[in-house]
């Protein structure tokens, strides 16, 4: 199976389409598109066959405040379920802090974790 989830909390800005090739300057107009989606909906422009769906949600991380819990616990559920429902978790990610937590859940769950 051809399936690929996008997880991102971001919207695009202009410094992304030159370096990622999934998002073009229209993405980054009127505040920018949200990245995950986006991502999404340009996999499937190039390649109609993939199953692929976009999250917007932020990845709590170690050290930093909760500052709505309901909030940060629906998108831990949310990151667990999308980490059972697949084989193989990559990480893209900035920060050590936010790959921290989806790296022990992807181990717990005895899924491949790759970091970049």
């Amino acid at each position: 199976m051809k399936k690929i989830t996008f997880v991102d909390n971001g919207t695009v800005s202009f410094s992304n389409p030159v370096r990622q090739p999934l998002f073009t300057f229209a993405d980054c107009l009127d505040g920018g598109a949200a990245k995950a989606h986006r991502a999404s909906q340009a996999l499937t422009e190039i390649y109609p066959g993939v199953e692929t769906s976009g999250h917007r949600l932020s990845v709590p991380m170690a050290g930093h405040p909760i500052v709505d819990e309901d909030a940060t616990r629906a998108d831990f559920e949310t990151l667990q379920k999308l980490i059972d429902e697949h084989d193989v978790i990559f990480l893209l990610m900035d920060t050590r802090e936010s790959r921290w937590l989806p790296t022990v859940m992807g181990k717990a769950a005895g899924k491949i974790v790759m970091n970049a």
